[in-house]
């Protein structure tokens, strides 16, 4: 995400945890180490000792108690940080903003993780010698059998009911290539399926949290785990060679029937 918002500009993130604040700085892309710090201090208390000295008062136990303070450190190691940003990067914010407007959206859709290249060579999934079909099978027959065994695993899931998903698959199955730009139509589609996940995944565990019935059940996140990682085998299929893509879909096929299926494709 960092990476996503800092593209021609620069961007910096504080996360807070406990007395604790990070600043991470990204330029166009690129963290900056030497740029990030951290903001660590003994808070300062809510109400004056007999000596004169901070002492917790009530106020601070229950905050503390119930872990919820906004600011759990110094104060004035935080006016420090929030006057740093002013002066080293233009950014002038005031916690206190935060709650002064409702947000116009709260939808948010998550940036999916670079895929990475596979270091390892491609050996066995589930007991079928990937390795060796990759070596005796010539590049273009096994990608088309890697395209068909997506579309199989695509239909296994349903999730080439989307039409940016049936329509990539029917790309590939007919031997094109099909590029995933950032932020159009396919990658968004990924990007939705990814977010109903997990907000399938937050309604039982709140749901179980509360002990009250939850709209959705266990079968339903687990459909929909599904359908994440059917999306993601064809993200992979995409931005991968075909080896290290065929070694995702065959581990997520669901047909008992798989291997004799994938025999089939490879005859065609």
């Amino acid at each position: 995400m960092l990476g996503r918002l800092s593209s021609g500009t620069r961007v910096v993130r504080l996360t807070k945890q406990g007395p604790e604040v990070r600043v991470t700085v990204v330029e166009d892309g690129t963290e900056r180490p030497e740029a990030g710090h951290r903001v660590e201090s003994p808070r300062e208390d809510y109400v004056t000792g007999p000596d004169g000295q901070p002492a917790l008062g009530r106020g601070g136990q229950q905050w503390q108690r119930i872990g919820v303070d906004p600011w759990p450190g110094s104060t004035a190691a935080y006016a420090r940080l929030l006057a740093g940003l002013t002066a080293e990067h233009g950014i002038s914010w005031d916690p206190a903003d935060d709650a002064a407007a409702p947000l116009a959206s709260a939808l948010l859709l998550p940036v999916l993780d670079e895929v990475p290249e596979t270091r390892h060579p491609v050996t066995v999934v589930r007991d079928f010698d990937l390795g060796a079909l990759v070596e005796r099978t010539p590049p273009e027959r096994l990608r088309s059998a890697v395209a068909a065994q997506l579309a199989r695993l695509a239909s296994e899931t349903g999730i080439d009911g989307y039409p940016e998903i049936a329509r990539a698959l029917e790309q590939t199955g007919r031997g094109k290539l099909v590029d995933l730009p950032a932020d159009e139509a396919l990658d968004l589609r990924m990007r939705t399926i990814r977010a109903e996940t997990r907000a399938v995944r937050g309604l039982l565990d709140a749901a179980r949290h509360q002990q009250d019935p939850a709209p959705v059940t266990e079968t339903d996140l687990a459909a929909w785990h599904g359908r994440d990682a059917a999306a993601g085998a064809l993200r992979r299929f995409l931005l991968l060679p075909p080896p290290a893509a065929a070694e995702t879909i065959l581990s997520l096929r669901m047909s008992v029937h798989w291997r004799d299926e994938l025999a089939a494709d490879l005859a065609d």
